[in-house]
């Protein structure tokens, strides 16, 4: 074994001794009054993430994984090409996010819900939503939707960031508070549709959604560091790890022999995004941008549509499952249907050019 390797499975055992000790890992719970269980909401805001396992049955998982198996594998052999690796024309090609190497590798597949009913159906399942409102209150907004790809062998590293860009002082101290109140950048939801390890999984730092590194000039760690605080992701299928937009995580090249593929889910505080004045680089055809914006009522509102869609959309598939009711407030009509479907997916203006990155 190489000395590189015996470095790495030290830091691998270092990270999982540390993970453990956090205890912020378990099945999502509610207290009598709906509520997402008092320590798991603590956990998450001393940390800036948790791991729900089992929040997906694993017949729910099987369906999602096979429909974004079959995105993933219609995927662009080059940048926007036209057809995929099997000669096939590709659906979605412009969506596709490829990495730069030769040959190029996907890594990336914006707004899924328009492509995926299975996605869809997830982003309303009604314990999600539930945890949403426990952290985002109950009238809670969309922020986007992706899947994050990591090939088997070659799958290309997520460099070290936060993604939080807005709501920080100017030394860099976060507007949010320590109880999770005041101005947030909402939180990303990654449902695990494969086992996600050490190896092609996500890695954060505890406690990094505090402070900006990029405040006074400063810079985030290259993803070749391995930073000694921090904690590797470990997920199964069905498993969900919401993380704070604020943390500084990353993810290191896959070599594994095993792809990882997760279903991300983004959501916002309402009072959070209107008036938000900022670089959005999510309301595009794949990640890009970036745009200064500001977001007013109007925006949010029709964004917000697709809460109520999804909740039908699922309510359709499982009829006898007491659907999530959304008490927030937003335009057009809840009603999942091959109107509504159009509507969404409409050349030019589609739901996602409404997009909101905080």
């Amino acid at each position: 074994m190489s000395e590189a390797n015996i470095y790495w499975d030290e830091y691998v055992r270092a990270g999982e001794e540390r993970a453990r000790s956090l205890n912020n890992r378990g099945p999502l719970r509610f207290d009598d009054d709906g509520q997402l269980s008092r320590d798991i909401l603590d956990a998450y805001q001393e940390h800036g993430f948790y791991v729900l396992t089992n929040v997906l049955s694993s017949e729910e998982a099987e369906d999602l994984t096979q429909e974004l198996d079959a995105l993933m594998d219609n995927a662009p052999v080059v940048p926007d090409g036209l057809l995929d690796k099997k000669g096939r024309p590709s659906k979605y090609s412009p969506y596709y996010s490829l990495s730069d190497d030769d040959p190029p590798v996907v890594r990336l597949l914006s707004h899924t819900i328009m492509m995926s009913d299975a996605a869809l159906r997830a982003y309303a399942h009604p314990q999600i939503l539930r945890m949403v409102a426990s952290i985002n209150g109950p009238d809670f907004i969309p922020f986007h939707e992706a899947i994050q790809y990591k090939v088997a062998n070659n799958g290309v590293p997520t460099h070290w960031h936060q993604d939080g860009r807005t709501h920080w002082t100017e030394d860099g101290a976060a507007l949010e508070k320590p109880d999770g109140s005041g101005k947030t950048h909402g939180f990303n939801l990654s449902i695990a549709c494969t086992n996600c390890t050490p190896a092609n999984g996500l890695w954060v730092v505890p406690g990094s959604h505090r402070h900006w590194r990029l405040a006074g000039g400063g810079k985030f760690p290259s993803i070749t560091d391995q930073i000694p605080e921090a904690v590797p992701v470990t997920m199964s299928p069905g498993d969900c790890m919401l993380v704070s937009r604020s943390s500084l995580h990353g993810s290191y090249a896959n070599k594994t022999p095993k792809r990882r593929m997760t279903l991300l889910l983004g959501y916002h505080k309402r009072d959070s995004a209107i008036g938000a004045e900022t670089t959005n680089v999510h309301a595009f055809i794949r990640t890009g941008g970036p745009e200064w914006v500001k977001y007013d009522e109007e925006r949010v509102l029709r964004r917000s549509r697709m809460i109520p869609l999804a909740i039908d959309a699922r309510r359709q598939r499982y009829p006898d499952e007491e659907p999530y009711e959304y008490t927030g407030a937003y335009l057009g009509s809840g009603e999942w249907n091959e109107q509504s479907r159009a509507e969404i997916s409409k050349e030019g203006d589609e739901y996602w050019r409404l997009d909101m990155t905080l």
